[in-house]
């Protein structure tokens, strides 16, 4: 890993290497221009901090080509009010219209899904769309027949499940609730195996922007849990999605455009903080 500075733009300051978490820059100087200390270079995890706390923009630690820097967004454009309202205003949607999203308009939001933050940088989190409703359908089809299995066993959740069943029976989607596409966080199986939670809460963080950025685009989502756990328990739900070689579902949502739009946010219990 070698840092690229332009000495015309460079002023010196310094900050590059006092962000680096690593602290593996060397201090600037009148004479030298920042640099990875000798020896050091596989320390370094790419997060990009040099780059982005540079003032004058004189640092990148990637092939740019001719592209210019992305300015962050200044402070005060958005002010905390609105910021609130945005979040508060986020619901699980559980109704949807029969409408597909355009693959264009998903992949914007997983461009900027990717900015999501991930433990040492390692972005370990793949996605794998599932964009034709009656794949979808299938899946929740699949689902519902390993909830019949626990409906019939003496396991903890068979009164949850009988009652998803029955509902189910009646005509009511209560796996993917119709919407038209679901979306899946894949991981490495190994990687899984070797350091559970503690990379698979990336996956949690990369589908909480994703539900967040897809708001801003007009489409709801809804984590989908049950699918999650049959597709653990049921290996036929493994076979029909055929993932990719090594690859494990470490987290699952359904989306869509909503059928219905919020108009209040309900009251919610007030945190609850311990101070020290």
């Amino acid at each position: 890993m070698t840092i690229n500075v332009d000495s015309d733009l460079c002023s010196q300051c310094g900050v590059c290497s006092k962000v680096c978490p690593m602290g593996i820059i060397d201090p600037v100087d009148e004479v030298q221009l920042p640099r990875v200390h000798e020896g050091m270079d596989a320390v370094c995890f790419s997060c990009g901090h040099c780059e982005a706390f540079c003032p004058s923009g004189a640092l990148t630690f990637t092939d740019m080509g001719d592209k210019a820097h992305e300015s962050v967004i200044s402070k005060g454009v958005i002010s905390p009010e609105n910021l609130g309202l945005f979040l508060k205003s986020r619901r699980s949607i559980r109704t949807y219209k029969p409408i597909e999203v355009p693959h264009a308009t998903i992949e914007s939001i997983l461009d900027i899904v990717r900015y999501a933050p991930s433990g040492g940088n390692t972005q370990l989190v793949e996605w794998l769309v599932i964009h034709d409703p009656h794949v979808v359908r299938e899946i929740a089809e699949q689902t519902i027949d390993w909830e019949r299995e626990v409906a019939k066993s003496s396991l903890p959740l068979a009164p949850r499940a009988s009652a998803m069943v029955a509902a189910w029976d009646k005509g009511t989607d209560v796996i993917c609730r119709g919407a038209p596409h679901i979306i899946l966080a894949l991981m490495d199986e190994d990687k899984v195996m070797a350091m559970g939670d503690i990379i698979m809460g990336d996956a949690i963080i990369a589908l909480a922007h994703f539900e967040i950025a897809a708001q801003a685009f007009g489409i709801g989502t809804c984590w989908a849990r049950v699918l999650l756990i049959a597709s653990q328990n049921r290996s036929s739900i493994l076979e029909y999605l055929n993932l990719p070689e090594g690859r494990r579902i470490v987290n699952a949502m359904f989306f869509g455009y909503p059928q219905y739009a919020p108009q209040f946010i309900p009251e919610r219990n007030p945190p609850h903080v311990t101070w020290r």
